[in-house]
């Protein structure tokens, strides 16, 4: 502001050094005046402060708008991208439903920017896995130089069902909760520790895995994890095979549709229910018909059996001839 504010001790030598001017005003009058440029002054101060205030306020709606567009643009560029790659696969399938089974295993299915051209999955240095028996996704810690892939797991019990080794255990997620899961045995398997110098021997378990468009069964070593950042660890056994890792990124899979997935298990289990209805149904109906089909072979019997006699009753009797005299 270029206006010069002036207080009360600094106008009263210019008043003295202009007295002729000022001969006629009262002290009262002085006083009066003084106050009033005060409240002028405070008045012009505080619009000011308003004023920017309503621009900080304006600009602030206008920066929470664009963000919104922005936000808008990356949802409908990630769409446009979701569906290029469902449309690249589905003509893929199509292609590969017209290929011999050489040809196939030849000419894998590739996802653009998900896959090499070999097929196999590309990797990040963190990424979303979907754990069917625990029926949640979690983020996951990609480690080329742990051997064994892991899950986190505490109260860990291993058990007999059906004469075989099962193993239940609790896996810790956040809010201090915990899941209760089961799982096939598979084995033990000592692990060595990079911050000790002796091995720890843990339990493995099979389980049920979706990784971007992957879905298969892979084995874990259970270990309490909950104070690490990750609660499940993927290790070069299971990388090596399907999957190529670029450290400089994280989670280029797209995270897996819990909520999805388990409608999909729903479902399935659904149509397995109506399948085995349907089997039970069909087995009742043919056990059905079997009773009925003896009943009318032992009525065929029956008037095969009557015919009979009655054919042999008219057979005419033969009569004896009579007896030769003896020569």
């Amino acid at each position: 502001m270029t206006n010069i504010t002036f207080t009360r001790s600094a106008l009263f030598p210019l008043l003295l050094l202009s007295g002729n001017a000022f001969a006629d005003i009262t002290a009262d009058q002085l006083k009066n005046e003084l106050v009033g440029s005060e409240s002028r002054i405070q008045q012009t101060v505080i619009q000011g402060q308003q004023k920017l205030l309503d621009n900080g306020y304006q600009m602030d709606n206008e920066l929470k708008q664009l963000q919104a567009q922005q936000e808008k643009t990356r949802q409908s560029i990630q769409e446009l991208k979701s569906l290029q790659q469902q449309l690249s696969k589905q003509m893929q399938q199509v292609v590969r439903g017209t290929m011999s089974s050489e040809d196939k295993s030849s000419c894998p299915i590739v996802e653009p920017g998900l896959t090499t051209q070999d097929g196999k999955l590309i990797l990040g240095e963190s990424e979303w896995v979907y754990i069917d028996e625990a029926n949640g996704a979690f983020q996951t810690r990609v480690d080329t130089g742990a051997a064994t892939s892991s899950i986190s797991a505490t109260d860990i019990t291993v058990f007999e069902r059906e004469g075989k080794r099962w193993v239940k255990f609790k896996m810790p997620i956040d809010g201090g909760k915990s899941l209760d899961i089961e799982a096939p045995f598979v084995r033990y398997v000592r692990i060595k520790q990079a911050s000790a110098d002796g091995s720890d021997r843990r339990p493995v378990v099979r389980l049920t895995m979706q990784l971007g468009s992957m879905t298969e069964k892979a084995e874990f070593s259970l270990k309490d994890r909950s104070e690490m950042d990750f609660s499940v660890l993927l290790g070069r056994e299971f990388i090596k095979d399907v999957a190529v890792v670029d450290v400089a990124r994280e989670f280029v899979q797209p995270k897996p549709d819990a909520a999805l997935n388990v409608a999909s298990k729903k479902a399935a289990k659904q149509a397995a229910a109506e399948a085995a209805k349907k089997a039970e149904e069909e087995k009742k109906a043919a056990e059905a018909k079997k009773p009925a089909t003896k009943k009318s072979e032992n009525k065929k019997s029956d008037t095969k059996k009557a015919d009979a006699s009655k054919s042999d009753a008219k057979k005419p009797v033969a009569q004896a001839e009579p007896a030769k005299d003896a020569q």
